[in-house]
């Protein structure tokens, strides 16, 4: 009785009607990482031919606008990172506020590590090839392993950022796995995709040769907890109820 006098309360509608924007906002925003990444690295990676600077250079060149396509949408997808970090320390703070804002700010620094890495580099790409400026006094070999240089050192970069995007889901999992307004298994899958990309970025840290291995061990253990989580929000939201049951014991 209690509960059904609460959620017929003009407060409680409005929060729950609150909850359930941002759910949809989450949703969303994780579906677009979902679309636009994949497309973004497609290209990079349809562009540049591994220890071939010239054929690198030539494909970049012949296809400025693709790639400069495939930069934009990297770029948007730190963006959308912060967006999403945002909204999500909102829904989970009553859970913890201070694993809300780890979560939160472990979000953000992937997206600032995403930006200085992959969108510099494909800049400082564009801008070696250009040959303007002081670079013409390289030849254009020396251009071309210029920009070879920057394009084969984003794969590095990945597995920083990879590093902090593995801590905010390890953290996210375990903020929805203590929830009670979200079922535990989609933390626990969360917890799980958090733990296959730490093994993939120390991996590759440790032993490049096992970058192909652990590719496998990441889209196994993460595609599931991160679709499940995106699709979730975005149908189902959250429990209001308990989110606002939740809310009157935020612990620290």
């Amino acid at each position: 009785m209690t509960a059904a006098k609460t959620a017929l309360h003009p407060a409680s509608v409005a929060t729950a009607r609150r909850l359930r924007r941002l759910t949809l906002i989450a949703g969303v925003l994780y579906l677009a990482i979902f679309l636009i990444y994949p497309l973004s690295t497609a290209v990079r990676s349809s562009l540049v031919v591994p220890g071939d600077a010239a054929a690198t250079a030539a494909g970049i060149r012949a296809n400025e606008t693709l790639f400069r396509l495939g930069m934009a949408g990297e770029a948007s997808i730190f963006l959308i990172e912060i967006a999403v970090a945002a909204v999500l320390y909102v829904l989970f703070r009553p859970v913890s506020r201070a694993g809300s804002l780890a979560a939160a700010l472990a979000r953000v620094s992937e997206g600032v590590v995403m930006a200085a890495g992959n969108v510099f580099t494909s800049i400082a790409t564009l801008v070696a090839l250009s040959g303007a400026g002081f670079l013409a006094a390289f030849s254009a070999t020396q251009t071309e392993a210029l920009g070879q240089f920057f394009q084969e050192t984003n794969g590095s970069i990945v597995l920083v950022w990879g590093l902090f995007f593995a801590l905010s889901l390890t953290v996210t999992g375990w903020l929805v796995f203590r929830s009670g307004f979200m079922p535990k298994i989609v933390g626990i899958l969360l917890g799980l995709a958090g733990l296959g990309y730490f093994a993939q970025s120390f991996g590759v840290l440790i032993s490049p040769e096992l970058a192909g291995p652990l590719e496998i061990v990441v889209i196994v253990l993460a595609i599931p907890g991160e679709l499940l989580f995106a699709l979730w929000l975005l149908i189902k939201g959250v429990d209001a109820p308990a989110w606002m049951r939740r809310a009157e014991q935020v612990q620290p």
